[in-house]
């Protein structure tokens, strides 16, 4: 605290008084709403094995919560701060297991926890030490320096790590889902999980730079990691309540559970070693898809799916996929797409849809989202629907 003491006595006082009044309200909230939530999607059916991680997750922030008030208000229970170190592993786990067709518990997953034990094993051995107090006394020269540096540095390097392997697997997942669909929806691309993601890294960024600045210059009249709660109430909030809403990936993409799904590689294009799919095969199947997209034109259907196209061609799955990725070099989600652009611009230099509006034409043609529809006709056309639409105007005046 002799850091604090040469800013305003009167200052240094009122803002502590402030901070802790509503540090004990947004705790409060936040052990409610986290419990709740937690147990909520803990109990939702169907079971799934990403669910039971989410719930684990928020109930262990409800834990670290309820350890913060405790502190806070009646007895230090520990002096090292160790269930953190869980929260970058369990939101990795939830993204892969909710991106997963068959998720399964592989006991090698534990080593992700292993800096979560060495500090417990740590807590539990110096137990009665005063360790660490916030930031306060970080950098004071004493037999515990080293290890707050190495728990600082280590805690950082987790959560950073931790919030790029989960970027990583969600944007696997969305380069995957193009081979598969031909639109988008959050719930499939699971893009608020991505969104929630950065933001709860970037939370933790904006609190080191805080305690940085607090061990260095120490001005703060709060602990920057009892301040991230309330980042942390909200954010919960949020992952709670779509984490509720998000249903199973696979049971909204695939309607039958026996077909499979081919994996993709490091750069998402697909294996088709050993196939079985015949050269002499691959025009018949190219000239098929052709005439079946100008003629039947199944992308007006804005859930289309390559498992529907595969129906209704009677060509095995993995083949069509084959035909298209290999052959065709494209994408299921830019081929069914490019025909849709295609559909849009013809009815908007057809006069008999001259009454409609752009977004009305679109989603006649198979877009089921506004957002999608603008940008992938800026890629196709190098212009926007507008600008289109005037150019065909002052063509045809």
């Amino acid at each position: 605290m002799e850091n604090k003491i040469k800013y305003p006595c009167f200052t240094y006082v009122f803002g502590q008084l402030f901070v802790h009044f509503n540090m004990e309200a947004i705790l409060y909230i936040g052990i409610s709403q986290t419990l709740f939530a937690g147990i909520l999607i803990a109990v939702k059916r169907p079971r799934m094995l990403a669910n039971r991680i989410l719930a684990a997750w928020l109930l262990i922030i409800c834990t670290e919560m309820i350890i913060v008030l405790i502190n806070d208000t009646l007895i230090e229970l520990y002096p090292i701060k160790i269930l953190p170190y869980t929260y970058g592993p369990l939101l990795l786990l939830y993204a892969k297991w909710m991106t997963s067709e068959h998720p399964s518990f592989d006991p090698r997953y534990l080593w992700h926890f292993s800096p979560f034990f060495v500090f417990l094993v740590a807590s539990l051995v110096f137990i009665d030490e005063k360790v660490m107090s916030g930031t306060d006394g970080f950098l004071v020269i004493d037999r515990f320096i080293s290890f707050r540096i190495v728990y600082a540095i280590s805690f950082f390097v987790s959560i950073t790590a931790y919030s790029i392997a989960t970027f990583v697997v969600i944007n696997r997942h969305q380069k995957r889902l193009k081979q598969l669909i031909s639109y988008s929806s959050g719930k499939i691309t699971l893009q608020w999980l991505l969104g929630l993601s950065i933001t709860f890294y970037l939370g933790y960024v904006l609190m080191f730079i805080f305690g940085g600045i607090d061990i260095l210059v120490g001005f703060m009249p709060f602990d920057p990691y009892e301040i991230s709660f309330i980042g942390l109430t909200i954010l919960t909030f949020l992952f709670g309540v779509f984490g509720f809403n998000q249903p199973s990936i696979f049971e909204e993409v695939v309607k039958f559970k026996e077909q499979k799904i081919a994996l993709t590689d490091e750069n998402g294009s697909k294996k088709y070693q050993r196939s079985g799919l015949k050269k002499k095969d691959v025009a018949q199947y190219i000239s098929l898809i052709e005439d079946h997209m100008d003629k039947e034109q199944p992308f007006l259907n804005r859930e289309l799916t390559i498992f529907d196209l595969s129906d209704q061609l009677e060509i095995p799955r993995h083949f069509l996929s084959e035909v298209i990725n290999e052959h065709m070099g494209k994408n299921f989600y830019n081929l069914v797409n490019g025909y849709r652009i295609e559909e849009v611009k013809r009815r908007l230099e057809d006069p008999e849809f001259k009454y409609l509006t752009i977004l009305a034409i679109a989603y006649d043609s198979g877009f089921n989202a506004k957002s999608s529809f603008n940008t992938i006709f800026k890629e196709k056309t190098g212009m926007t629907p507008s600008e289109y639409q005037k150019t065909v105007s002052a063509r045809n005046s």
